[in-house]
């Protein structure tokens, strides 16, 4: 009946095995114990290796980390769509609930030539989803310079240079003017709550018919539709507490 967790802190936040102890104690636990050694960065990057496999997601889709690639892990999914990612520092392994009710929702869809943006892309897991659904062309951005370097690298992994002319990875938020030229028919957007209300303005004016959010869990949601009443709640799907809501724009 014991439980181990790894938390990963910068060297710089120097409160946090405090915090984590209050967190703790208002928890209600009381038996813990806490340990604390200093990792390099290049050394959190190889060990995580150890424990992210090859895995399916929905019906049609694998998850192959990069160094997987052109080996017999690989080869057992050659029926299906694979996603080939090293997700570095940035975030999108396609474990977390949230990506993989995204990918699941975009097996589902009919993209082909359809104009995509993936707003905070992460690792580019989404990007690379719906372009196996042949959808294009596509923008994707986000504000963590480790996250564009990311998306750009996984592209590679998957696709000849041929295929990524009609992608467009940007470092940058909501604001950029590229999104407002791009026009883009559905938006994906696995970010959070805080995020969305920080962009309020650019997310009730996007220039979408179709808006896909993740990364809100299911208190959240009631909070999520009154900021955005401009946007028709469609569908939902619900995994481990965590919400995927596929919206379309209200007609005046």
């Amino acid at each position: 009946e014991q439980a181990t967790l790894m938390l990963y802190f910068p060297l710089d936040c120097r409160d946090g095995r405090w915090d984590l102890e209050a967190l703790l104690l208002a928890s209600g636990v009381d038996r813990y114990e806490i340990t604390e050694r200093t990792i390099h960065q290049e050394d959190y990057q190889e060990n995580y290796k150890q424990h992210y496999r090859p895995f399916v997601v929905g019906d049609s889709f694998a998850i192959v980390p990069s160094w997987y690639k052109d080996t017999e892990d690989d080869a057992r999914f050659e029926k299906r769509n694979r996603i080939y990612l090293d997700p570095g520092l940035a975030f999108g392994t396609g474990l977390h609930a949230t990506s993989r009710m995204m990918i699941r929702w975009i097996e589902k869809q009919d993209l082909s030539n359809t104009k995509i943006m993936d707003a905070g892309c992460g690792s580019g897991i989404l990007t690379i989803a719906a372009m196996r659904r042949n959808a294009g062309p596509l923008l994707a951005f986000d504000i963590d310079g480790n996250a564009v370097h990311a998306t750009r690298s996984n592209l590679a992994l998957n696709f000849e240079p041929d295929d990524l002319a009609a992608v467009t990875v940007l470092k940058g938020g909501w604001d950029l003017p590229a999104i407002a030229e791009y026009q883009p028919e559905i938006t994906l957007a696995n970010i959070t709550l805080n995020v969305f209300r920080q962009a309020r303005e650019q997310v009730s004016n996007l220039p979408s018919r179709i808006l896909v959010v993740s990364g809100i869990i299911e208190e959240q949601k009631e909070e999520f539709l009154s900021e955005f009443p401009m946007w028709q709640l469609e569908s939902e799907m619900e995994d481990d507490g965590w919400l995927v809501m596929e919206f379309s724009r209200k007609r005046d």
